[in-house]
């Protein structure tokens, strides 16, 4: 299916506020993108695709519209890396950014990181369900790589465990700090490359006029969990950031070393919660990877701390509806 004309879209509407896909339209703002439901039969009859308007897509939408807005998340001609599993939360993130290419002029790449967790490559590439990933990636016309990291992780956390005092790793850790490792080379790497091209082509303006920043599918319930989690490990008590710099780092596994770049991460769905996120793509008709499933250090198996927090907050929210935010809001708070 051809790309749309994204000049022929503005006779009809204002795409800053539309997600673009080749098979379909989404509305992220019927408002902001100036639409009636007049607009919308003629754009349907022209574009010959349908024009999806799901309220919860809205709702998630101006929710991580306003959060971007109130912390300077997202700024003009930035680069901004997504870490897609395909599960709900990136897949859900990657679509609702978009729109941000014509509303701020931001270049977007999505990277799969391809694990071993003791044999199990829940997102190699011969993997089916990465199919439907590379579909999605495609319709939105998003560049998009898995790159693999054969090294066990489970094996990495028992390797940092022992060599450690009185600290036990878990294969989540090991987990986050692989895959920003392989984003901060992807992201050194396009600095570098735009660089290069600026010194060898005096004509052509490849500047980096935003920033390259790393983007995270973190959502309200991934905050509200971790703080929580904190508290039950007699831990510090602290809270995922919308935006935080991370100078270079060396990881020692004894067997091997991870040099990590220095780089900026950011959250943007921090405000939203997974719930909406679920019901948003289910409107819109986007299936998503269950790849959570397939991990066995996920979430929703085990007995861990983080499950355990999981549990108490979603008991709470059925008396108290707003139980997460104002977890996340008290340590904000306290931090202040």
């Amino acid at each position: 299916m051809a790309e749309i004309n994204i000049k022929e879209l503005k006779r009809y509407c204002n795409p800053s506020y539309i997600t673009v896909r080749r098979d379909k339209l989404i509305i992220n703002s019927k408002r902001l993108a100036r639409l009636s439901k007049g607009k919308i039969k003629e754009i349907e009859k022209n574009f010959g695709i349908p024009l999806i308007y799901s309220k919860n897509y809205e709702l998630i939408s101006q929710s991580m519209g306003r959060y971007i807005s109130k912390y300077g998340i997202i700024t003009p001609r930035d680069t901004v890396i997504v870490g897609l599993s395909g599960g709900k939360d990136s897949l859900a993130l990657l679509h609702l950014l978009e729109p941000y290419r014509r509303r701020y002029g931001i270049k977007i790449y999505a990277i799969t990181v391809d694990l071993n967790i003791e044999n199990i490559r829940p997102w190699n590439p011969q993997n089916s369900n990465m199919k439907r990933i590379i579909e999605h990636c495609n319709a939105l016309n998003i560049p998009h790589r898995i790159i693999s990291f054969d090294k066990d992780i489970v094996k990495m956390s028992e390797l940092l465990s022992d060599n450690s005092t009185g600290i036990a790793y878990s294969p989540c850790f090991s987990c986050s700090i692989v895959r920003r490792y392989i984003l901060t080379n992807f992201a050194k790497d396009i600095v570098e490359n735009i660089e290069k091209d600026s010194q060898n082509n005096s004509n052509v303006n490849n500047k980096i006029n935003g920033k390259v920043k790393i983007c995270f599918g973190h959502t309200l319930e991934d905050n509200s969990d971790t703080i929580l989690a904190n508290i039950f490990k007699g831990d510090i008590i602290k809270a995922l950031k919308p935006v935080k710099n991370f100078n270079t780092a060396m990881f020692d596994f004894k067997e091997f070393k991870l040099n990590l770049h220095e780089c900026t991460i950011i959250r943007p769905l921090l405000s939203v919660s997974e719930k909406n996120i679920e019901r948003a793509l289910d409107e819109c008709g986007i299936e998503y990877y269950r790849d959570k499933e397939e991990c066995p250090y996920s979430r929703n198996r085990g007995d861990s701390i983080r499950r355990k927090s999981h549990e108490i907050l979603e008991n709470l929210e059925k008396d108290v509806k707003n139980i997460r935010e104002m977890v996340v809001s008290s340590v904000l708070k306290s931090i202040k």
